[in-house]
């Protein structure tokens, strides 16, 4: 086989064509120092590896760790890093403003949480409701292996968007993705306009400002470079085989699917690999 791209992972680049494109991209701390995106959807059909080669970095200090946390962070970083916060995977949570637990990186708060979010509703295992960023859109509704999504509301900060998110919840709107159920390629529940439908109206009962209007939301729909779905999931873990791979039969959401199981490449972030081809 030929190796034909080395570097530290990280989620993988999409592009909302119809396939999705994935590139493999480098998660190395030093920008100058990453090697250039590698096209992934070019492997469908043929025999792919990935060799780990036991080294795991931190993706924003570089520090050599033995596992990571969060998504590619050592642990000092996430003790100390805004971007390694328990409100960035809760935005309920948010403590700015709080003095006995101030904010970690206040230039963060302002370019990152304080700008406007949206709510939406989107098409994974089944419908939920979650929240993102302009600038996340349409990548984050891919990286969930959404096959179709609706913004529904713009709300000011990412506080309140997750507190939005987080009444929704309460009420009984999913927002959660069944992972395993996602890779099999048929959702669910597929009446999205319904979903849509009652979380406008629950927000409009709570009074909450930002509501988009019918033109405005609009259903963004994506297809997968997928030639065969699995029947059962099996995932491959690289910390108990360092070498995963097989016939690649898909990409979705931030998986590769081969005919031996699936692997989260977002879930190996930091992990210093090869990726062999025949």
């Amino acid at each position: 086989m030929k190796i034909v791209w080395t570097g530290t992972l990280k989620k993988m680049r999409v592009e909302a064509a119809k396939p999705v494109l994935y590139h493999l991209t480098d998660g190395w701390f030093e920008k100058e120092k990453r090697v250039v995106d590698h096209l992934v959807n070019d492997h469908l059909g043929k025999q792919l590896e990935l060799r780990f080669t036991g080294e795991i970095n931190c993706i924003a200090c570089g520090r050599k760790t033995k596992k990571t946390f969060g998504q590619g962070y050592c642990f000092p970083c996430t003790r100390s890093r805004a971007e390694a916060d328990i409100c960035i995977v809760k935005p309920e949570l948010c403590h700015h403003g709080e003095a006995d637990n101030p904010c970690r990186d206040e230039s963060f708060a302002q370019e990152v949480c304080f700008h406007p979010h949206y709510l939406y509703c989107s098409l994974t295992s089944g419908v939920k409701v979650g929240i993102t960023r302009k600038v996340n859109i349409p990548s984050r509704w891919i990286d969930q292996g959404a096959v179709a999504a609706v913004p529904v509301a713009l709300l000011p900060n990412r506080r309140a968007v997750g507190q939005a998110e987080k009444r929704l919840s309460s009420e009984g709107f999913k927002d959660k993705t069944h992972w395993t159920r996602m890779l099999k390629g048929n959702p669910e529940d597929r009446d999205l306009g319904e979903v849509v439908g009652r979380v406008v109206k629950q927000l409009a009962e709570w009074g909450v400002e930002g509501i988009l209007s019918p033109l405005e939301r609009l259903e963004h729909q994506f297809e997968y470079p997928v030639l065969q779905w699995p029947t059962k999931v099996t995932s491959l873990n690289l910390d108990k085989n360092p070498v995963a791979g097989g016939v690649l039969q898909g990409i979705k959401a931030q998986y590769l699917i081969f005919d031996t199981g699936v692997i989260n490449i977002r879930k190996y972030s930091g992990y210093r690999v090869e990726v062999a081809v025949g």
